[in-house]
């Protein structure tokens, strides 16, 4: 195992916004809130007319056009986090040519079912990725203007008590923090970005590795 040097560590905290890996993980972080409730949705909607229509006719065709949705979907899916985060995902479709066959691996195959619970965690995922992105980008944005409009009009929340922004100085400082709260958000969001990756390579990979 080789050891980081300090100057390496500090290089590679500063130089984030630099790499291209890091626009990367942001637009597929930013994409995950609009796509895991666009999956959600697909999910509750399957479910629920499949279990309306149960005792129906119709009841086993929307089981199977709830399923197909699934598994095109986390194929899709699979195929986004490879090409935008650069990892090794080789998301498979059920590639039956008898129809009967298609409809058992459809229905029994593992991927069909690990794909509907890698659409649920892109969901549950993106409701917090949205909230850190937001919120850290909100804050460090705010910080970084701090300079361009301190005063005493301008103040920050410490604890229980705020703390005016009403000097240059105070400004600057202000500044400074905005600018490691965007970088540490930068960071968080390769982080996430990477253990989505370790989750699709665990769920969608055919061989279950």
């Amino acid at each position: 195992m080789t050891a980081t040097s300090p100057r390496d560590a500090v290089r590679s905290f500063l130089g984030v916004p630099l790499e291209p890996r890091t626009y990367r993980a942001l637009v597929y972080n930013l994409l995950a809130f609009p796509l895991g409730i666009a999956y959600f949705v697909v999910l509750t909607v399957g479910l629920a007319a499949t279990v309306g229509l149960s005792l129906t006719l119709a009841g086993p065709v929307a089981l199977v056009v709830t399923l197909l949705s699934v598994v095109t979907l986390a194929w899709a899916d699979g195929r986004l986090t490879g090409g935008l985060l650069g990892a090794d995902i080789a998301p498979q479709f059920p590639d039956d040519d008898d129809p009967v066959e298609f409809l058992k691996t459809l229905v029994f195959g593992r991927l069909t079912w690990t794909g509907a619970v890698y659409l649920l965690w892109r969901f549950a995922v993106g409701v917090v990725v949205f909230v850190v992105l937001v919120a850290g980008f909100s804050l460090a944005g705010s910080l970084l203007a701090a300079p361009f409009g301190y005063g005493e009009h301008l103040a920050v929340r410490v604890g229980a008590g705020s703390v005016a922004i009403d000097t240059l100085g105070r400004a600057l400082a202000a500044s400074l923090v905005g600018a490691l709260i965007g970088l540490v958000t930068l960071h968080l969001s390769n982080l996430l970005g990477e253990a989505n990756a370790a989750v699709a390579d665990a769920l969608l990979d055919p061989d279950g590795r």
